[in-house]
């Protein structure tokens, strides 16, 4: 075994004991070398020592990331390299400043030092804009824990740092990608859909031209008209109310009070169709967060298109309970610091119809995405786009000839 290994393997045994003067097993005879006589153990130890302290400043110089130690009042205590550099000071600059001011937001550096403040808590991942030494704003992304003593006394905050800007700026040039995209897909759709009303008003408008004095046509051609006007209008309420749906007015509601006012305006149709309900609600259900009649109405939609699943009869099941997760909207920008859990209302709907296609679960929350015949294809999405604006989020599960399941999260605590 070469010498250099054999150094590095006596540099970790020292490292992973718990005296500089022990090895591992309390045996001196280290990779295979003759034990240390006792008149030299002092110069051994010392050179371990010093070796130690060179491998621990070649892995911190060295590492792919900005690295610093902060003090508990925020103040850097020690910067390596790559931290200088990615702040635009040398490394012996930084020692001495406060970690806050280099964040744009004081806001941001306030929430960073409260969380990191806390016992057991870590940052992972986090991304903020700081202030480079040339003024300009690059985004960081921070890794950050507390480092104590063998009291467990907090001595301060040991933080990984990684310049992400171009990172941050592809992931802006994608999302604009991605609206340019959506908003064509959109313009399509609406241009699709208005044209066929406007075909009729144009078929019936030359019709009308076209008679002479039977007025019993006219009026028919005339009513006609006015049907297609209407649909056109109707088209544009459903639109704006994805594209500009009403500011939630949230409070705490009874999700049973909920569920019974939707149950009103179906019931009819469940017995005509001869589809049972299945109602299952946990006890102590906490009371949801939301815009009650938003809710209302995504609920409603979602019971309307099980029904509608169920063209041979079937069964609505319909279950609530709770569960604790973090943030649904938790964001590196957001809520990458808050790691603390919260309560959610889950509500799941499902019926016992053909399931929606592998293929088709994607689209099926695009507008003007529709199978039925008929339909303007905004319900779930209108229904998705409420959900968010009230912090929720919505799901579905579906296979083939087993039924669809749509699963809402509704908060249950304030935002």
């Amino acid at each position: 075994m070469s010498s250099k290994l054999n150094k590095q393997k006596q540099i970790l045994a020292l490292l992973n004991s718990r005296d500089a003067s022990e090895t591992p097993d309390g045996d001196n005879d280290v990779a295979g070398e003759q034990p240390v006589r006792r008149d030299e153990e002092p110069v051994a130890t010392d050179r371990l020592i010093n070796q130690i302290f060179h491998f621990h400043k070649s892995i911190i110089q060295n590492i792919n990331a900005g690295l610093i130690t902060i003090s508990p009042d925020g103040e850097i205590t020690f910067a390596n390299k790559i931290a200088g550099h990615l702040l635009g000071y040398e490394p012996d600059e930084m020692p001495g400043r406060n970690l806050k001011y280099f964040f744009k937001s004081m806001e941001n550096a306030e929430r960073f030092f409260h969380t990191i403040a806390l016992p057991g808590k870590k940052i992972d991942d986090w991304e903020s804009i700081f202030i480079h030494k040339s003024k300009k704003e690059i985004v960081v992304e921070i890794n950050a824990s507390r480092f104590e003593d063998v009291k467990n006394s907090f001595q301060g905050v040991v933080c990984l740092l990684r310049d992400v800007t171009e990172v941050a700026q592809l992931r802006q040039q994608v999302g604009r990608m991605e609206r340019l995209a959506f908003l064509g897909e959109l313009s399509a759709g609406i241009a699709h859909e208005v044209r066929n009303p406007l075909a009729g008003i144009k078929a019936s408008t030359q019709l009308l031209e076209d008679q002479g004095e039977n007025r019993e046509l006219q009026e028919e051609l005339i009513r006609r008209i006015v049907r297609e006007v209407d649909k056109a209008d109707r088209l544009l309420q459903e639109f704006f109310k994805f594209a500009r749906p009403a500011r939630p007015q949230p409070a705490f509601h009874d999700l049973t009070n909920l569920l019974e006012n939707c149950h009103w305006l179906v019931n009819t149709r469940l017995k005509n169709m001869q589809i049972q309900q299945h109602q299952e609600i946990a006890k102590s259900l906490p009371k949801i967060y939301a815009d009650a009649s938003q809710i209302e109405q995504v609920l409603l939609n979602l019971m309307l298109n099980a029904i509608d699943a169920m063209d041979a009869g079937g069964t609505l099941s319909i279950r609530a309970y709770k569960k604790r997760m973090l943030p649904l909207k938790q964001g590196k920008k957001d809520f990458g610091i808050l790691n603390q859990p919260f309560d959610y209302v889950m509500i799941e709907i499902s019926d016992t119809g053909s399931g929606i296609e592998e293929s088709e679960i994607e689209k099926i929350f695009n507008p003007f995405y529709t199978t039925k015949s008929g339909g303007l294809g905004l319900g779930l999405s209108i229904s998705s786009r409420l959900v968010e604006e009230n912090n929720g989020k919505i799901d579905v599960v579906s296979h083939n000839d087993q039924g669809t399941t749509f699963i809402l999260a509704l908060p249950a605590f304030l935002r």
